[in-house]
C-alpha cells in the first residue's frame, strides 16, 4: 500500500475523493434547513428561533446597537451592542432571529481580540517548517531522503 508501485495513480485517486467528500460536505451544508439561511427562507416559521454564529466578521457597524456580520453569508444585520466593536473584529453571536427584519437580536456577544495574533503565529510556524526542510531533507534517486 504504501510502495511507489502506482504512485500516480494513488496521488489521482486522493485528489478525486478529497474533491468528491467537498462536493458533498457542500450539497449536505447547503440542503439542510438549519442556522440563518432556513431561517431567512421561511422567516414567519422561525420568528425567534435561537441562532449561532461563531468567528463570524464584523463588516459594518451602523450605530452603537446595530451592526452587520458575513462570512460564510454577507451583511447579516445584528442588533446588539457594538460597544468596542470595529470592522475587521472577529466575534461569536448567539442569538434569536426577528423575522421582521431578517435580523439576529443579540442575546450573547463573545469577542475574539487575539484572532489576528493567532493567524500570525500560523503563518510563522508555516514559515519556519519551509526554512527547515531543505536542512531536513533532500531529493535522491528520485524521492524524498532524510539528510544525515
Amino acid at each position: 500500500m504504501f510502495s511507489d508501485r502506482a504512485r500516480s495513480w494513488k496521488l489521482l485517486a486522493t485528489i478525486l475523493l478529497m474533491g468528491a467528500l467537498g462536493v458533498r460536505y457542500s450539497a449536505v451544508t447547503t440542503a439542510q434547513s438549519i442556522g440563518y439561511t432556513a431561517a431567512i427562507r421561511s422567516p414567519d416559521l422561525k420568528d425567534g428561533a435561537p441562532l449561532l454564529f461563531p468567528l463570524w466578521q464584523v463588516t459594518h457597524i451602523w450605530d452603537a446597537n446595530k451592526y452587520e456580520i458575513s462570512k460564510a453569508i454577507n451583511g447579516v444585520p445584528v442588533q446588539g451592542s457594538s460597544d468596542g466593536l470595529s470592522v475587521g473584529d472577529s466575534v461569536t453571536i448567539k442569538g434569536r432571529f426577528r423575522a421582521e427584519d431578517r435580523g439576529v437580536v443579540v442575546t450573547e456577544r463573545i469577542d475574539h481580540p487575539l484572532r489576528p495574533l493567532k493567524g500570525a503565529l500560523s503563518a510563522l510556524a508555516l514559515l519556519i517548517f519551509a526554512l527547515l526542510v531543505p536542512r531536513l531533507f533532500s531529493w535522491s534517486e528520485g524521492r524524498v531522503v532524510i539528510r544525515g
